[in-house]
Parts: C-alpha cells; structure tokens; sequence
C-alpha cells in the first residue's frame, strides 16, 4: 500500500523525486540515496531506508479473578549487542494481510495461538529516513502450543503482570522495555482495554 494513503499523512504534489540511486539492496533493506525537490522548492539529496511493512502483537492472558498478564519475547538483537523484551513482531510477506501475519508471528514467536486479534494502531515508527509502516494488534483468547522459531532467532517467552509493565514504561517496573513498538503496542492496549484513563 502506497503510504501516502496512510490517515495522518497529508502528500503535497509539490514535492519530487528527481533521482534515486540505490546504494545497497540487502534480504531485508535497501538504502537509497534520493535527489529530491521539497515543497518549498529546495532541491537536496536524502538518504532513505526501504524496509517492508511489519507487524507487532500484544498478547493479553486473562483469567477471571486474575489481573492480566502480557507475554513477552526476550530478544537478542545484535544491532544493540544483547537481549531486550518486546511484544511478538515481525515482516509481512508479499501480499501478506496484516492480521494474518499478526496470528503467525505470535505463534511462531511464542507458541500462543489467540482466538481474537483487532487491530490497535499502524504508524510509521521512522518517518525520518523510511516510509516502513507497522501495524499493532491485541490479541486475546489466547491458547498455549509450540513455538516454531527459526534457527537465527535467539529469544524466551516471558510473562507479565500488565500494571507492571505500564509502571516499566515510566522507569518504575521488574525491566526496562527499550523497543519503540513495545511501548506504542502496551499503551494502545492499555487504552484500548480501559487499563488506562483517558
């Protein structure tokens, strides 16, 4: 989908692509440089990052009578040389729909399947240098299986109290949740499901 038909982004047809030039084409990024003309007229040149649209999952555990536990993924991620919590994420394929990506990645990650998913947000997490759209959902009902994790991927299942995750996110919780899509997926669901006050 054409991220200028994305709500919240306003396109002025003032503005140019008057060249790319692509640097690097990797499995998952490509880096362009592009030579543009602004709105305003000024032509300059920016670098861009081509990655593909992506989804990220809040899984939501309830039981009657227990407060809500969110499952989270302990992640190796070796552009920060260690491990750092997140909710379930991952790149649509090609065509892929969001939703269905959603069911495959928390299962895949984790070994829940969830009998509900609804989306919660989309944004683009680095609108600097990327037009790479994420798309968060909540998911619920969720019932315990096997994880299917490729063999690069390095990460534990961990499970939290809600409320402490929500305190983590103001520096006050069991960890310290570092991960942009972490944040914006627990804060929509906490809206989203009245955990929060509006």
């Amino acid at each position: 989908m054409n991220p200028l038909s994305l709500p919240g982004v306003r396109p002025d047809a003032a503005f140019r692509i008057i060249h790319r030039d692509v640097k690097f084409r990797g499995r998952i990024v490509t880096v362009s440089v592009d030579e543009i003309r602004l709105p305003g007229g000024h032509e300059t040149r920016h670098e861009v990052l081509h990655l593909p649209s992506a989804v990220a999952v809040v899984p939501v555990l309830a039981a009657p009578g227990r407060p809500p536990e969110i499952v989270l993924v302990e992640q190796f991620r070796n552009a920060v040389e260690g491990y750092i919590h997140e909710v379930p994420a991952g790149i649509l394929e090609e065509g892929e729909d969001p939703a269905a990506c959603a069911a495959r990645e928390i299962e895949e990650e984790t070994g829940y399947t969830a009998s509900s998913l609804r989306p919660l947000a989309e944004f683009f997490p680095i609108p600097g240098t990327s037009a790479h759209r994420m798309h968060i959902y909540l998911a619920e009902g969720l019932r315990p299986g096997e994880q299917k994790l490729e063999a690069a991927e390095c990460l534990a299942v961990r499970t939290f109290p809600a409320a402490s995750l929500l305190a983590s996110l103001r520096g006050q919780g069991p960890i310290h949740i570092v991960d942009a899509k972490t944040h914006v997926g627990l804060l929509h669901a906490a809206l989203e499901l009245g955990w929060l006050k509006t």
